[in-house]
């Protein structure tokens, strides 16, 4: 070799760079999947994507993601080696890169004098940074290594990584994922994860010895909604604004106050004399240089500015305003633990000019630059900016954490951790693949093989997998015509066997939940660790943390296919330790509550399971019993330890769905769960009718109170009749029942629909009580009356106009 051709061959042995151009070297050092793929090349010496994915168990686009970053970043490159697939593409093989990188503070080092000092050998990168850093501590510059955040948590560097990085995965995105997620916000006033929580006010004056507080889901944690109260006062949204009604006691019951504001309210908290307000609207975007937004779910024309104010309220009739932050993007939920609200929102992303979101305190801008912004190396199709923001409302100040997620769909907040989910879906271009391997090629004979490898190496296969999939079916279809007799049975249900289990597999891994979740401890924010489960959650009682676990229920697939109910158990890192799959074929769940060591859990299609299921062993949780009786539950409600009260529909045999019911069930018997008591809304009516209750599907909606055996909530029903439907009635307003372990019964009804109100005006949203008596409120009124007879005392208007 002349010695020219020597040098060159030996320059390439080295990386060199300045300090500007490390970052995608550090990135790679903090991926602990970067780390275990370069094991994992350095053991098998040469591997493609698919090796490497089967053999570190991760996904594929996983896989590709951090291949392109230890490419770019030199630890990795392409091998000479390389293979065709049966559809006749190129598939790469990669090995490591044999070569020393080195990094300068501000130019790159001499080649000629490492060369000197540094002899050419194999050596894992980490090391060989860590050594040439080490050597030369005044030309180069030590990286703090430290375990990130979370496992694959990373941070941009800059405005110009942040748009390579979405413009890259949403490209991959649309090739692996596909949207389905649901941003779960409360800006129209009826949060579904919210639920008020109350202090007494602390003013001289009369205030209840007893009074409710809003249903919530973990002790400790509240939840905010669109009433509060303080054993005094009532604080109720209403449109625009927020009044104070002087409520106890009733017969002086007055308003004191109304706060008005330029945009629509959502939900408020009370904490002592604090009350937090929130707020959203829409405004203008202008995009620098005339660039259209290109994101999904969002309006290229208008954003969503949302305000939380926080005023002191010790003078009820002067209340001042103290601290006001707005952010740009969505409310999506909140929890208030102690003193600190959790704020969680979002802001869609614009992939052709992604800015992180904006904050204002008092007036003055904040913004959260793009190194202050957190990811994955994950694409998604529906990218948000998602942000945690702790709130002190004794002075306003504030922390928060940014991160590029799936839009953010249920959340599940204990007392120390928030869980944010949305859904994964999984893209359907090897489906067909897939079902060759695991249907057609077990079943079909081996001279069929080759029909289903031609149907599979289509041109287009990728666009048109679907019509590769019936292609398929068809030949199956064809040999099962071919056979005659018990040799068709048998295939037949064969057949049958393998389709079922093809289905159940595949959906598990291609309908997924992601998790993250983050600890909080007052202002501290701390993200932990991301895991994921097979299937989709219905709301947030389908999530729970105990004893340091988390446990989730979800479905997978739907009534058209098999779908099937699951019970997964979660370590701290979000790993699954313990399962119950595949319960109530062809049902999806109803509803679920987590009760220490057990989960409840109710499916319906044409009756209604309720399972008991064990999780005192996090390792191996097991189903104890189940009770089937007609129609469903879609919310249940703790009585005491041993009791559980089912709010739902009755059905028919057939699972036509009745009247609104609610039930109460013994669980004493684990093994044999049994229906004790249960009322039916218009059980003895002759005629149809279509009944609904907000109870149904917003707890907050929901009043009980067991040492008063009580339960309230609220009903809307258009009853029928006559047998040819031309007369009806309809009636809106709150049942109450006296409820014990001897039955439920009505006790009466309430309702603000006496004059000329409006429908919707007229239809009351919540109930509580202070004392002995009971307060209902509906858009255009809060009415007392007594809780023993149910006499009307008094009540006042929200608002000379009816609210719409």
């Amino acid at each position: 070799m002349k010695d020219e051709d020597k040098k060159m061959e030996d320059d390439k042995k080295f990386i060199l760079m300045g300090i500007d151009d490390a970052d995608d070297v550090a990135d790679v050092l903090r991926s602990k999947t970067a780390k275990k793929i370069l094991d994992f090349l350095a053991e098998v010496k040469e591997a493609s994507e698919n090796d490497i994915a089967r053999g570190l168990d991760i996904p594929i686009n996983t896989v590709e993601y951090n291949l392109k970053k230890l490419i770019k970043s030199g630890f990795v490159k392409k091998a000479k080696n390389f293979f065709w697939s049966v559809k006749g593409k190129k598939i790469e093989m990669y090995k490591l890169a044999n070569k020393h990188i080195v990094i300068s503070p501000n130019k790159k080092p001499n080649i000629n004098y490492l060369k000197s000092i540094i002899s050419v050998m194999v050596i894992l990168a980490i090391a060989i940074i860590g050594l040439l850093l080490y050597m030369f501590p005044e030309e180069g510059k030590v990286f703090d290594l430290g375990e990130t955040e979370g496992e694959e948590l990373l941070r941009f560097h800059s405005q110009g990584e942040l748009e390579e990085f979405l413009e890259e995965n949403s490209e991959v995105s649309q090739e692996y994922f596909r949207a389905e997620v649901r941003a779960e916000s409360a800006r129209n006033g009826f949060a579904r994860d919210g639920a008020p929580a109350t202090t007494k006010a602390g003013e001289a004056g009369v205030t209840a010895d007893d009074y409710s507080t809003t249903n919530i889901q973990v002790e400790g944690v509240d939840e905010a909604d669109i009433v509060k109260n303080d054993g005094r006062y009532i604080y109720v949204v209403s449109g625009n604004k927020v009044v104070i009604v002087d409520a106890y006691p009733p017969e002086n019951m007055k308003i004191i106050k109304e706060i008005n504001f330029s945009e629509r309210v959502s939900n408020i908290y009370i904490n002592n004399d604090k009350l937090i307000v929130f707020s959203w609207g829409s405004y203008p975007v202008l995009y620098e240089g005339g660039v259209e937004a290109r994101c999904i779910g969002c309006n290229p024309k208008s954003g969503y500015k949302s305000t939380v104010y926080i005023y002191d309220i010790s003078d009820k009739k002067n209340p001042e305003l103290e601290n006001e932050i707005a952010y740009d993007g969505n409310y999506v939920n909140s929890r208030m633990i102690g003193d600190y609200v959790y704020l969680i929102s979002n802001k869609y992303v614009n992939i052709n000019n992604p800015t992180p979101p904006v904050y204002w305190r008092d007036g003055n801008k904040i913004s959260v630059e793009p190194s202050d912004v957190y990811y994955w190396p994950y694409p998604d199709t529906s990218y948000v900016f998602t942000s945690i923001t702790a709130i002190d409302v004794d002075d306003g100040d504030f922390t928060n954490k940014v991160y590029l997620t799936g839009s953010t769909n249920n959340i599940y907040v204990s007392q120390d951790n928030i869980y944010v989910t949305y859904q994964k879906r999984i893209g359907y271009e090897n489906y067909a693949e897939r079902y060759a391997d695991e249907v057609a090629y077990p079943i079909l004979p081996g001279y069929k093989d080759d029909e289903v490898r031609e149907i599979l190496e289509e041109e287009n296969s990728d666009r048109y997998y679907y019509r590769k999939l019936n292609a398929i079916k068809k030949v199956i279809y064809d040999y099962s015509l071919s056979l005659k007799g018990e040799k068709k049975g048998d295939f037949d249900e064969e057949l049958l066997e393998l389709e079922k289990k093809f289905q159940l597999n595949i959906q598990k891994e291609m309908e997924k939940t992601v998790v993250h979740k983050i600890h909080i401890d007052n202002e501290d924010i701390e993200y932990k660790s991301v895991g994921e489960a097979p299937g989709r959650v219905l709301n947030q009682f389908s999530m729970d943390e105990y004893d340091g676990y988390f446990r989730i229920a979800t479905t997978t697939g739907n009534w058209r296919d098999i779908s099937m109910n699951h019970v997964y158990v979660l370590d701290k890192d979000l790993e699954i330790v313990g399962k119950v799959e595949d319960l109530a074929e062809g049902e999806r769940i109803y509803s679920v509550r987590f009760m220490r060591g057990r989960a409840y859990m109710v499916t319906f299609r044409q009756v209604d399971p309720l399972f008991v299921i064990d999780l005192s062993d996090p390792d191996d949780p097991d189903v104890l019993g189940y009770l089937k009786v007609t129609g469903y539950s879609s919310y249940l409600h703790p009585y005491d330890e041993n009791h559980i009260i089912g709010i739902g529909k009755e059905a028919t045999e057939q699972g036509r769905v009745q009247g609104i019911k609610i039930a109460l069930f013994d669980v004493s018997d684990v093994k044999h769960p049994e229906q004790v008591s249960k009322y039916e809304i218009g059980e003895d009516w002759a005629y149809r009718s279509y009944q609904s209750s907000q109870a149904l599907h917003d707890h907050k909606a929901f009043l009980f109170d067991r040492s008063r055996e009580l339960l309230v909530i609220p009903v809307s029903y258009t009853r029928y009749l006559s047998k040819d439907y031309r007369d009806n009635e309809y009636w809106q307003g709150s049942y109450v029942f006296t409820i014990n372990l001897n039955g439920i019964k009505l006790r009466g009804r309430v309702t603000h629909s006496e004059g000329s109100e409006s429908r919707y005006s007229a239809y009351v949203r919540r109930s509580l009580y202070m004392d002995n008596f009971l307060y209902t409120i509906s858009n255009f009124k809060v009415k007392a009356n007594s809780l023993i007879s149910l006499d009307e005392i008094s009540e006042v208007k929200l608002s000379e106009k009816e609210s719409y």
